[in-house]
């Protein structure tokens, strides 16, 4: 593939992700506005009903990933399905944010669940395709494959810096409504560019798989689920991912009380946490594929695991000047982790796609992906939850609340490096994978 079409296919990732780091980081200081003393969201009823969608999320992706791979099966491109679902994520996320006092609170609130509802609707049938594209594009090409794992990855780093930075910069000149808006324009036209970096081999040739009988039988969506979640090997991979997914989004949440807190600065600071982890990460994501042709992708993860678990427990150290100053220190250590969290977020949809080709071809793909974000969603959720927990006894534990979330991050990789060793198949060729 020319280096253009990676370029159009990485665009997808940062326009989708974009929004999603917006929302996530922002709704909940969105629903804080005040007037007259008024929250404009209470925070509690506006916290049930993310959670509700959030697992309203989670069902929704075996679906489409039945979906996706009905569409395949009859012979269509997948990637065609990338123009019924483009829009409505930014569509979802401009309504959502749309709100203001000024409307009645019914009205208000209509808005937001309107908006929340065709977010994750479209966030969902859009990503499921898109992620599963990696194989179509590849065509049997395991470099290509692995080149566009990678930039699944890196897609979601560079859309995080984009949340953390952009965003908060535009808020603050054109406020929530305005910038949600912004936003939405610039990711619809990065959504739809995925389409067209097909090579132009498989452009109308459609490469076409004998679907197997269980690929063909009329059992229903939940049992291809559960299918799914039988093959021990991509359940062990659950394990792995979903230690460090749940890792990553405690250690998003713990930044702006490890940077007020524990260092004393602003909420401002936090950039200068999670940019270096970031920027690292960025420059380390060139050198993943040749990590993983060497280590191959599963033990690229083990060992990124274990690395990045002992930075995130250095995290709940921090406080002392060992670099020129407290807040230098923190950057210095959060910066460690970049290497490994791009080989983690480099590999993931290659394990995906791999244990999906293994249990019945790319037919399979799209339930794979299903299942596996029905999971990691659901464990996302624990996480925020745990955090959530954490930070209710600071005013008991002081300081030792916000140390702990670097110790949970680091313990929940740990403990997913325990769940795989626990769950993988025992076979010689799984033996020799390891």
């Amino acid at each position: 593939m020319p280096i253009t079409k990676y370029l159009l296919f990485l665009c997808g990732q940062i326009g989708v992700m974009s929004l999603s780091r917006f929302l996530y980081q922002w709704i909940l200081k969105y629903g804080d506005l005040e007037s007259s003393g008024t929250e404009l969201f209470p925070a509690i009823t506006l916290g049930i009903l993310f959670f509700s969608f959030r697992v309203f999320d989670g069902v929704t992706d075996p679906i489409a990933g039945r979906l996706t791979d009905s569409w395949v099966r009859k012979g269509f491109q997948r990637r065609t399905l990338l123009w019924f679902s483009f829009s409505l994520a930014p569509i979802g996320l401009a309504l959502a944010f749309s709100a203001n006092h000024s409307l009645s609170k019914p009205f208000a609130w209509s808005l937001l669940t309107l908006g929340l509802l065709i977010f994750f609707i479209g966030y969902t049938f859009y990503a499921i395709p898109y992620w599963s594209l990696i194989d179509d594009y590849a065509d049997g090409d395991m470099k290509v494959r692995a080149k566009l794992s990678n930039l699944l990855g890196l897609g979601i780093v560079l859309a995080s810096g984009i949340g953390f930075v952009v965003s908060g910069a535009l808020i603050e000149r054109l406020g929530f409504s305005i910038a949600a808006l912004s936003f939405s324009a610039v990711a619809v036209i990065l959504m739809a560019l995925p389409f067209f970096a097909c090579p132009q081999k498989n452009d109308i040739t459609i490469k076409e798989n004998k679907p197997t009988e269980s690929q063909t039988s009329s059992s229903s969506l939940w049992s291809g689920i559960a299918q799914a979640l039988k093959h021990r090997r991509f359940l062990a991979l659950i394990a792995l991912f979903g230690g460090s997914q749940m890792s990553f989004t405690i250690m998003t949440t713990a930044a702006p009380f490890i940077a007020t807190d524990l260092l004393g600065g602003s909420v401002g600071d936090v950039a200068q946490l999670l940019g270096p982890l970031l920027g690292m990460a960025v420059i380390c994501f060139l050198l993943v594929p040749k990590i993983q042709r060497r280590f191959g992708w599963l033990r690229s993860m083990l060992y990124a695991s274990i690395a990045l678990s002992i930075v995130y427990g250095c995290c709940g150290l921090l406080g002392s000047s060992l670099i020129i100053d407290p807040l230098m220190t923190a950057s210095v250590v959060f910066g460690l982790g970049g290497p490994m969290v791009a080989v983690l977020l480099g590999v993931e949809a290659e394990g995906v796609v791999d244990c999906a080709k293994e249990r019945g071809g790319e037919s399979l793909v799209g339930i794979y992906w299903g299942a596996f974000n029905f999971v990691v969603k659901i464990l996302n959720g624990i996480a925020i939850l745990l955090a959530a927990i954490l930070i209710s006894y600071q005013e008991s534990w002081g300081n030792l609340a916000i140390r702990s979330m670097g110790f949970l991050a680091g313990g929940c990789l740990l403990v997913g490096v325990g769940f795989y060793y626990m769950i993988r198949p025992s076979d010689n060729n799984n033996a020799a994978e390891i």
